[in-house]
């Protein structure tokens, strides 16, 4: 691990089993097993649309780097803090985007891990899934919208290059170095096959403790005055031809 996010080094064969864990195409076995999430968690309709699952995928992100910025107990340099700023930039942006496209988090609280805030590993082990997660996530999306919503799906291409960039920012922070695979895992065919994968994190009635979404003001908040170049999406950028 790095000075800021320390807790042992890992060994050199964890370290490449770990990230080969992540980048693999297991999925098909058990998600539980592709991606080392425990817990039948709440579940998640295959009927929910894609900007949906895409926008509950951005607010479970908000959310996870809201809290570390806002509460964690292990130190973070001001170098990493400002790193991670940036992330949750991008993943606000994401929300804002989606939800303007007409997607709705599914849920507004979420589950996260017990020890996220006072162990840097929970929380590097936690980001770093996530991460793949939504990278695999959006290239699925891309596929399942080539055809209809060529735009759209260009706009999604375009989200998962940005969390394919938080994924190598993060592996460099957690001490694994840059994340070195030629192409980001391919591991969903469609949005909705993301659904076991985020299911351990959204809000399960009456089981455990669950953290809100922040309020948008909070989040600016935490972000301060760090000026961060907005992209414009391709959807936006290139309206889709009226049908004749």
């Amino acid at each position: 691990m790095t000075d800021d996010l320390k807790t042992g080094r890992p060994h050199e064969g964890s370290r490449r089993t770990f990230l080969r864990g992540l980048a693999g195409t297991a999925v098909a076995a058990s998600f539980s097993d592709a991606f080392g999430l425990g817990g039948a968690g709440a579940p998640v309709g295959k009927q929910s649309s894609v900007l949906d699952l895409a926008a509950t995928a951005e607010a479970l992100s908000v959310t996870l780097y809201f809290q570390v910025l806002s509460h964690a107990s292990f130190m973070l340099t001001p170098e990493t803090a400002d790193d991670l700023r940036g992330v949750l930039a991008a993943e606000s942006h994401h929300l804002e985007l989606l939800c303007s496209l007409g997607g709705r988090p599914l849920t507004a609280s979420f589950a996260l891990p017990a020890r996220l805030l006072t162990d840097a590993g929970v929380f590097a082990d936690t980001a770093l899934k996530l991460e793949q997660i939504s990278t695999s996530a959006y290239l699925g999306a891309a596929h399942q919208l080539a055809a209809a919503q060529p735009e759209l799906a260009a706009t999604m291409a375009q989200i998962a290059a940005s969390e394919a960039q938080h994924l190598t920012l993060l592996s460099q922070l957690s001490g694994y170095g840059p994340f070195r695979d030629t192409l980001p895992a391919a591991s969903f065919r469609q949005m909705a096959d993301t659904a076991p994968a985020l299911a351990p994190y959204l809000k399960v009635a009456g089981k455990g403790e669950v953290t809100p979404l922040p309020a948008d003001a909070d989040v600016r908040r935490v972000l301060g005055s760090r000026p961060v170049p907005r992209g414009e999406a391709f959807v936006q950028l290139y309206r889709p031809a009226p049908k004749r």
